[in-house]
């Protein structure tokens, strides 16, 4: 799914700022799907030149303007066909497993600090979550509790992974040759 669509999805609640929309980005889904304001913003111009969205300048004295946008019901036409769309293939982007990839020539020490980061990192994700997640399960309906739950137990099973897997592998002495 594409920013576009779940910037309409967020919309289907009501007007948001493209701020309120970036907050909702990492508060609400940040764990499976971030937008930083370089990729909002020109989602945001493009659907309102597709007539998806209708945008309204709020005048504010002592600070600068706000804009709100809106859905329209061609916006909420087109968030409901992608909603319909086939699910697609997760795409698994993470700096952690590519620096594992790459850590065959790193010395033992250096392998040693990695997987410590690694899991201080993911030690790290799973306590900001639980405590977002108790902050907000309140506001959230089952099917967002049901995302919230499933990113901690990913986070709990990669710390899990990673406890018992990173012992053996810090002490494998097998080379291995690249090859594609």
């Amino acid at each position: 799914m594409d920013v576009k669509t779940i910037i309409l999805g967020f919309l289907n609640y009501g007007e948001m700022s493209g701020y309120d929309i970036k907050q909702a980005f990492t508060n609400c889904i940040g764990f499976f799907y971030d937008a930083s304001f370089g990729a909002i913003y020109p989602a945001l111009r493009k659907l309102e030149e597709e007539g998806f969205v209708t945008k309204q300048e709020i005048i504010q004295s002592g600070k600068p303007n706000k804009i709100l946008y809106s859905i329209t019901e061609a916006g909420k036409e087109c968030f409901q066909s992608e909603m319909q769309s086939p699910i697609l293939p997760p795409v698994l982007r993470s700096d952690m497993l590519v620096k594992i990839f790459f850590s065959e020539g790193r010395t033992q020490k250096e392998k040693e600090e990695l997987f410590e980061n690694c899991l201080e990192t993911q030690r790290s994700m799973l306590k900001q979550s639980r405590e977002s997640f108790a902050k907000l399960q309140e506001t959230f309906d089952d099917y967002q509790k049901f995302c919230w739950e499933y990113t901690i137990h990913h986070l709990e099973s990669t710390i899990d992974f990673l406890e018992k897997r990173m012992p053996a592998l810090l002490t494998s002495k097998k080379e291995h040759a690249f090859s594609v």
